[in-house]
């Protein structure tokens, strides 16, 4: 019996329980194919190839994947290849595909390599860091803008994108409500990559999952950190932030602290309180940006209650001017 056939009869007694997830596709003289399976989106196929003089020469490994980026199985087949070098002259096939397993088990993020690729390129600045810990599954992301931070925590599962990313923040100098706003307003955006809308609107295409990591990213960076260093205010049009972040107001009802409405508009305290208590009232308070009407837990009053207060105020006015001009006569 050759060498191929001695490691054959191996490979079909002891493969498939050696290695979790793995099925023997086909053996030969030639090569042997597996497939190997994690998750619906961590797995392939190998097809390793024995070479002439096998075990003097190594063997050859081809990967295929249909949900992995390409760099990754090009990674793998490297990885692989390597181990199988160091069993020269020894039985290579089975221990190659527990590293192959083994890659799957402890790199959470091979699934959303192009994603991590993508908010390195395309949203990171000078100074910005991202930091991966592909075993624990999660990764640190800080940014900066105008001395303005975040730092945040995204952590995936498994079966990620089946299901969402979960964001955290772990820090900031932002107001303590607005960062807690981003940070909802993140973990809404990543649930809506996983969980159909509860009223499908009529000719739309049928949900499907998509991966969240970069659009909960690009809000979270774009959108957020580094746009509202340098918002102005939505009706006195200066900037809405002071220029050193110590002089931050973390005061709900100080004059220049920023209220964040629904549309993703700023305004300071003291403007958006002096325009929503200022006529016209029908039909709500609409934004002078978008046009959308303004919702905001410290403004709750219905327009006919706002209009009843301003009409009363006025009168009261009237009335203390017409005593000031009478005792000036």
């Amino acid at each position: 019996m050759s060498f191929i056939d001695e490691e054959l009869t191996k490979i079909r007694k002891e493969l498939e329980s050696s290695v979790e997830g793995l099925e023997i596709l086909s053996t030969s003289q030639h090569s042997v194919q597996v497939k190997i399976w994690k998750t619906e989106h961590k797995q392939l196929r190998l097809l390793i190839m024995y070479p002439e003089e096998y075990p003097k020469n190594c063997l050859m490994v081809e990967v295929k994947s249909k949900s992995l980026p390409e760099r990754v199985m090009k990674l793998i087949e490297n990885i692989t290849e390597k181990e199988a070098k160091k069993l020269q002259g020894q039985y290579q096939v089975i221990q190659v595909c527990k590293v192959a397993r083994q890659f799957l088990d402890e790199n959470m993020f091979i699934v959303c390599a192009d994603e991590l690729d993508a908010v390195k390129s395309r949203l990171l600045e000078e100074g910005d860091e991202l930091k991966i810990k592909q075993k624990a599954g999660s990764f640190q992301l800080t940014a900066h803008k105008n001395g303005y931070h975040m730092n945040l925590k995204f952590s995936v599962t498994d079966d990620y994108p089946q299901s969402n990313v979960k964001v955290e923040c772990k820090g900031t100098n932002f107001p303590t409500d607005l960062a807690a706003m981003f940070v909802r307003q993140g973990v809404e955006r990543s649930r809506r990559c996983v969980v159909p809308p509860a009223i499908q609107k009529k000719g739309e295409p049928p949900f499907q999952v998509k991966p969240s990591i970069l659009p909960v990213a690009e809000y979270l960076i774009k959108d957020c950190i580094k746009f509202y260093p340098i918002a102005q205010c939505s009706i006195c049009d200066n900037q809405t932030f002071p220029l050193d972040p110590k002089d931050v107001t973390q005061d709900i009802r100080g004059a220049l602290y920023v209220e964040y409405v629904y549309c993703s508009h700023v305004f300071h305290h003291k403007c958006l309180d002096k325009y929503m208590k200022t006529p016209p009232f029908k039909g709500g308070k609409k934004c002078p940006i978008c046009g959308k009407r303004i919702f905001h837990e410290k403004w709750k009053e219905t327009p006919e209650l706002a209009e009843q207060r301003w009409a009363y105020k006025q009168a009261k006015r009237r009335e203390l001017d017409e005593v000031t001009d009478f005792m000036d006569f």
